[in-house]
């Protein structure tokens, strides 16, 4: 009601409502703010600019687990620690551990010696020199040393898979990274399936993007992202179909980091660049670049204030991608001048509000 009345005295008319022109003179629009920029082509969609975080994709990262109950003996790495592939990372004392390396080896003996007697048996029958009944008993004594083998070897890799010794087992990097989390300590004890250590390879990133209902439709997969202040680039690599707890469409995004300046968790501003073709077939390549200001709103209907001869006609355009400072729009003839300032007080006296 005050934005009204301000008009009106400024004005010094009756208010339009729903007018198809805004007569206005060059006194009124110098008294009302009003200033106008010519709507402009490009080749180029305007970026759109959004904060994003930086993750770890799940493949880049990788976890040591104890395979069964054990102590923690030694811890090799902290967080923040870079690794190698095979550089130790916890060492567990596993009182099973012996015994099943025990079982192994056992194992693994009569199974050679139960091979070797099959092969020499075969020899033996091709030459007509031992019975069938001799050949297929141990022919049954070499399937069944592999058999035991095989579960020996079972068992042992449920105890964990890094360097052996005795009745303790060291775990192993299993990919060059970084340490990202330890959750382990000397003296603890751990049970089987727990996560001790993490290890990510931090040149491999990701981003994900916050987008509301409106920007989400602006977005499409592989348009590229940038990050400002960095080298960093990427493309969008998925919409997620749902909404999470802040009502908001989580886009995720590549990225690759040549500087090596990004960390997990970072909070960066990134733009979104690409040709977007919206639904109902308006096409970039004939749409026009106007100040983000200068959008009005009506229902669901964008608008823009157009100069003309009389006044400002109030005309409805199609908006195809917008970020904090530009708008893409079609429905607007080349050459046409929008109200870029005082916007307010034109979209008050065009609904009387």
């Amino acid at each position: 009601m005050i934005t009204r009345m301000l008009v009106l005295a400024l004005l010094g008319a009756a208010p339009a409502f729903a007018a198809d022109v805004l007569p206005l003179t060059a006194a009124q629009k110098k008294n009302l703010g009003i200033a106008t920029v010519a709507a402009a082509t490009q080749s180029a969609s305007p970026a759109l600019t959004y904060t994003a975080r930086v993750t770890l994709p799940p493949a880049s990262v990788r976890v040591a687990a104890a395979a069964g109950a054990g102590l923690v003996t030694q811890l090799h790495v902290q967080a923040g620690d870079t690794v190698k592939r095979g550089d130790p990372l916890v060492t567990l004392s596993m009182p099973g551990l012996a015994d099943a390396q025990n079982a192994l080896t056992q194992a693994r003996l009569r199974s050679q010696l139960a091979a070797s007697n099959a092969a020499r048996d075969e020899k033996l029958f091709s030459e007509g020199l031992i019975a069938e009944s001799r050949l297929r008993a141990t022919r049954s004594e070499a399937q069944s040393a592999r058999a035991s083998l095989a579960a020996a070897q079972s068992a042992m890799s449920l105890m964990g898979t890094g360097k052996v010794s005795g009745s303790a087992i060291t775990l192993t990097a299993p990919i060059a990274g970084v340490v990202t989390e330890s959750v382990a300590e000397p003296g603890q004890r751990v049970d089987a399936g727990m996560a001790l250590v993490k290890v990510a390879d931090l040149s491999k990133l990701a981003l994900e993007i916050p987008l509301s209902t409106t920007q989400a439709r602006q977005v499409a997969v592989g348009q590229s992202v940038t990050v400002a202040d960095s080298e960093a680039s990427g493309r969008v690599t998925a919409l997620l179909p749902q909404l999470n707890a802040s009502q908001s469409v989580l886009a995720r995004a590549s990225l690759v980091d040549p500087q090596k300046r990004l960390r997990p968790g970072q909070s960066v501003q990134v733009a979104i660049a690409g040709v977007y073709t919206p639904v109902g077939g308006a096409q970039s390549a004939h749409s026009l670049v106007v100040p983000a200001a200068a959008l009005v709103w009506k229902a669901s209907q964008p608008y823009v204030f157009v100069e003309t001869a009389q006044g400002f006609t109030p005309t409805p355009v199609q908006l195809i991608r917008q970020n904090a400072s530009q708008a893409e729009v079609t429905g607007l003839a080349a050459g046409s001048r929008v109200a870029a300032k005082g916007v307010a007080a034109l979209k008050a006296q065009w609904l009387g509000e």
